[in-house]
C-alpha cells in the first residue's frame, strides 16, 4: 500500500485520496488495511457506509472504530469530510455497476 500512495502522491492524487489508502492498523487484531478497502468489503451493506460514516470495521475481526482514533484524522471537519470522501467512492463505484450498496 505505501507504493500506491507513493505513485498516487506522483500523480497529484488529492490529500483525501492519500489518507484513503493509506494503511489503517486495527486496535484489536493488528490486521492493516485502506478506509476504502474496509468499506468494500467489511462496511459493504451497511446503509451508514454510504452516509459518511466516520467509523470503519476491520475486515478481519470485524471490529469498528473511529477513523479518528488511528490518527487518520487530526479534526472532526478532517474525519467528517474524509468519511464523505470515501463513501462518495463507494457509492459512485456501486451506481457505476448497477449495485445496491445496502445490500
Amino acid at each position: 500500500m505505501v507504493m500506491l500512495s507513493g505513485c498516487l502522491e506522483k500523480l497529484g492524487g488529492s490529500p483525501r485520496l492519500l489518507k484513503a489508502t493509506r494503511n489503517l492498523k486495527c486496535p484489536k487484531c493488528g490486521f492493516e488495511f485502506s478506509l476504502i478497502y474496509a468499506r468494500a468489503v467489511a462496511c459493504r451493506g451497511c446503509p451508514e457506509s454510504v452516509l459518511g460514516c466516520e467509523y470503519t470495521r476491520c475486515p478481519r475481526c470485524d471490529n469498528e472504530f473511529s477513523i479518528n482514533q488511528v490518527g487518520l484524522t487530526t479534526s472532526k471537519k478532517d474525519t467528517r469530510d474524509l468519511a464523505t470522501y470515501t463513501s462518495e467512492i463507494f457509492s459512485s463505484y456501486c451506481n457505476d455497476f448497477g449495485e445496491n450498496p445496502s445490500r
